[in-house]
């Protein structure tokens, strides 16, 4: 349009120049109406462009309010949310055209003045009821164009949106404190399930060292005298009692290893790590070759130490029946990640020649340990290897 206006105006100033006096006085009318037309033209091209300026201040306008207020709520965080709330329900009302704007957590009657817009997608989620308030009209007229209502409508959904992550956070930390708490509970369980079997088996022990020990013991003691009798009046009944002294001390000594298994005193004192090294002197002691590492770093749970002791001891002594001789590794510790603990017991050789069946690999009281791990959500792993035989005992750390 510019370029038409100039173009025009040339165009008559030329005509201007060279006409003669009569021919321009003939031609003034028609001159007048095109400099009319120019006019109009050039104005309503200002009118355009006016219009166009106040269009682009209104767009950066909502533009920086919604930036605004969506920095504003993302940054905030669990201490000073409800804040940042207010402040956004204060701006989308002032934009709407009135002075109060709230989040209200009620289904009561609202104000007959009152624009109220329910928040359903956070109904939807579990916090029914909540509707964002505009209160105390100013500018009935505030929201005029489609542009206007978008903008609205996206400060609203910021706001229901930031209200909508809060909850579900809460929901997971409300989540993970009944889990802690189910864990803790579960641990007291466990543990007053393990300690009920540990105190039986020290009563038993108490029993056994208290009764048939020391019954056992009286026996072996009263057969040396009779065999320091007989000795020079009989010398054959002499040997025959000589042969059941070394069974009954035989029996004293199997029987103070079952009373100092049924629960050693390191394992409460030094740990489990400390009772299994025990466990495995007394396998060496019957011929086997041991090694005991471990990587726990520190005491675990009693209930825990406990359950890890019975299913290492388990593996020694069915290790000792089915396999004699054998070179045994132990290997106790703890994932990088620290979710579980892992007892490895694996053993080289050894296989005793009734130890396996046709097809079937060799029992090493599987079951029992299974049972044992179970109760506690843990996990075995167990197969022969090129060489032996492998138990992998897990138990995770949830809780612990």
């Amino acid at each position: 349009m510019l370029a038409h206006i100039s173009r025009s105006a040339g165009q008559m100033t030329y005509a201007v120049r060279h006409m003669t006096a009569p021919r321009i006085s003939a031609r003034i009318p028609g001159y007048r109406w095109r400099f009319s037309r120019l006019f109009n033209d050039a104005t309503s091209l200002g009118l355009d462009l006016r219009s166009l300026f106040r269009d682009s201040e209104a767009r950066a306008a909502r533009l920086k309010l919604l930036i605004e207020v969506s920095r504003d709520l993302a940054t905030a965080d669990v201490g000073n949310l409800d804040d940042a709330v207010a402040r956004a329900a204060r701006r989308a009302a002032l934009f709407a055209g009135y002075a109060v704007g709230s989040v209200q957590e009620k289904s009561g009657p609202s104000e007959n003045d009152a624009f109220v817009v329910p928040l359903t997608t956070l109904a939807e989620r579990g916090r029914p009821d909540v509707s964002l308030v505009f209160t105390t009209p100013m500018n009935p007229n505030a929201v005029t164009t489609q542009e206007d209502g978008d903008t609205l409508r996206l400060m609203v959904e910021m706001i229901e949106a930031r209200l909508t992550v809060d909850l579900q956070r809460r929901k997971e930390a409300e989540l993970l404190v009944r889990l802690e708490r189910r864990e803790k509970e579960l641990e007291q369980v466990l543990a007053r399930v393990v300690n009920t079997q540990e105190s039986e088996r020290a009563a038993i022990s108490a029993d056994l060292h208290d009764g048939v020990a020391q019954q056992i013991a009286a026996l072996h003691r009263r057969l040396e005298l009779v065999h320091l009798d007989l000795a020079p009046i009989d010398s054959r009944v002499a040997r025959d009692v000589e042969t059941l002294i070394g069974v009954s001390r035989k029996a004293v000594t199997d029987l103070r290893g079952v009373i100092a298994g049924l629960r050693p005193p390191s394992l409460d004192d030094l740990g489990v790590a400390a009772a299994l090294r025990e466990e495995a002197r007394r396998l060496q002691g019957a011929g086997h070759r041991v090694e005991v590492s471990e990587r726990i770093g520190g005491r675990l749970p009693p209930w825990l130490e406990t359950l890890l002791f019975r299913v290492g001891q388990e593996a020694f002594n069915n290790i000792a029946k089915h396999a004699p001789g054998a070179t045994v590794a132990l290997n106790l510790t703890t994932l990088p990640d620290q979710s579980a603990i892992v007892l490895t017991v694996e053993n080289v050789g050894g296989f005793a020649s009734d130890a396996r069946g046709e097809g079937e690999t060799p029992r090493f009281g599987l079951e029992m340990m299974r049972e044992r791990l179970l109760s506690v959500a843990g996990t075995l792993e167990a197969g022969p290897t090129p060489n032996g035989f492998r138990i992998s005992a897990r138990v995770p750390l949830a809780g612990v």
